[in-house]
């Protein structure tokens, strides 16, 4: 099977416990089941509807081809954060020229979310990413 699936990263302070609580109560507002696992340094959610969602997902990777949804995965890791990035947007807005900002945490979580398609493309992929980012955003 090739790799498949969209990743999307994020850096929060939210601690991982906290988000997985509540992504478990997004899984259930969905009627999804989760597997919680831990590799290497990471903590590992994988989300399915049910049994056969999960063994075509097995079967095929990432996708939509049972009722329009999929499984979807966050892995997360405790880490620091030093360096340099480009800020493009803050707090909603983007109505300024991008510049450099200097980033120095030494504790922050790393997220990484893995959907079956683009957000811009997939309503189901979309609202999995728009339920992290207010679980994250709270």
């Amino acid at each position: 099977m090739d790799l498949s699936g969209v990743l999307y990263g994020f850096y929060s302070n939210k601690e991982m416990s906290v988000v997985f609580d509540e992504l478990k109560k997004v899984a259930e507002s969905i009627q999804y089941v989760f597997q919680l696992d831990a590799f290497d340094e990471y903590d590992n959610m994988l989300f399915s509807k049910d049994e056969n969602l999960l063994l075509l997902h097995y079967e095929k990777g990432y996708n939509t081809e049972l009722a329009v949804e999929g499984c979807f995965h966050i892995e997360a890791k405790k880490t620091k954060l030093h360096g340099i990035a480009r800020l493009l947007e803050f707090e909603g807005k983007s109505d300024f020229e991008p510049f450099d900002i200097n980033l120095a945490f030494t504790t922050v979580y790393y997220y990484v979310l893995t959907v079956p398609h683009f957000t811009e493309q997939n309503a189901f992929s979309k609202k999995i990413y728009d339920s992290l980012s207010r679980v994250l955003a709270k």
